[in-house]
């Protein structure tokens, strides 16, 4: 018995869902573990000078003064590599939404039928880096940057992760604000066709971890910084989904 149009479409490229992230046992979990990674750090503060340490070379200076610095901060290739990061998310998202454009006009399916999905990921970026990372922390916590500290050479005390004092002026470092865009690459496979989402994983996860990993081995932030700041966004489109989870299952019903 012949498929029908719609139908044949359907089974072409399936509808996006939120899946785990939607599950309200998996946002307890980010919470929870935003939660104990913001304790643990407290506790032990020690820990973000120790990380940002094995990406520092002293250097000899008179008067028992600190001199030296994070020698990937002058590395040319890294800074590339820097900028390729910071576009790759925004370069993914666009990329699937034409790929995935192309294929609905070919099959005659909605486009809108990912418009959960779709606007989940424009709240996220919107909400996590642009409102809660860039515009009140960043701004409010005056938590000074690894490069900006005595420790590292700098001019400044080194603050540790709960304590909301400092010397920054602004755009400091609690928490990262790219390694608050990098998951974002990752969130956009959930619009990727189905066959591709293992293997999109395999490239995109190694590199979203990388982006914000590397804003700790050039001195720019702690590895807390980094922590808090991929969590935060992750949190907050977990959040979103589970809102919207209800107009996805709506969207797929529609179209059997």
């Amino acid at each position: 018995m012949p498929i029908a149009p719609q139908q044949s479409a359907y089974v072409v490229s399936p509808p996006a869902s939120f899946g785990l992230y939607a599950e309200l046992s998996f946002l307890t979990t980010v919470l929870l573990s935003l939660f104990l990674v913001f304790g643990f750090f407290t506790l032990f503060p020690s820990l973000d000078v120790a990380v940002s340490h094995i990406f520092y070379n002293a250097g000899l200076c008179g008067d028992a003064a600190v001199c030296g610095g994070f020698p990937a901060a002058n590395s040319a290739s890294l800074a590339a590599l820097r900028s390729l990061f910071y576009v790759m998310p925004f370069a993914v998202f666009t990329g699937i939404l034409l790929f995935n454009a192309n294929v609905f006009v070919k099959h005659n399916i909605s486009f809108w039928r990912d418009g959960p999905v779709i606007a989940a990921l424009v709240g996220c970026f919107c909400v996590g880096p642009g409102l809660i990372v860039n515009t009140l922390l960043k701004q409010h916590v005056m938590r000074s940057r690894p490069r900006d500290v005595t420790v590292f050479g700098g001019d400044f005390a080194f603050v540790p992760v709960g304590q909301w004092g400092g010397s920054c002026g602004g755009n400091c470092s609690f928490v990262s604000g790219e390694a608050s865009i990098a998951p974002l690459m990752v969130l956009c496979i959930l619009l990727f066709p189905k066959q591709w989402q293992k293997l999109a994983m395999l490239v995109l996860l190694p590199a979203s971890l990388a982006m914000a990993m590397l804003r700790v081995v050039v001195g720019a932030h702690y590895v807390s910084d980094v922590i808090l700041g991929y969590g935060i966004t992750i949190a907050v489109f977990c959040v979103i989904a589970n809102v919207l989870k209800g107009t996805v299952r709506q969207n797929s019903n529609s179209l059997v």
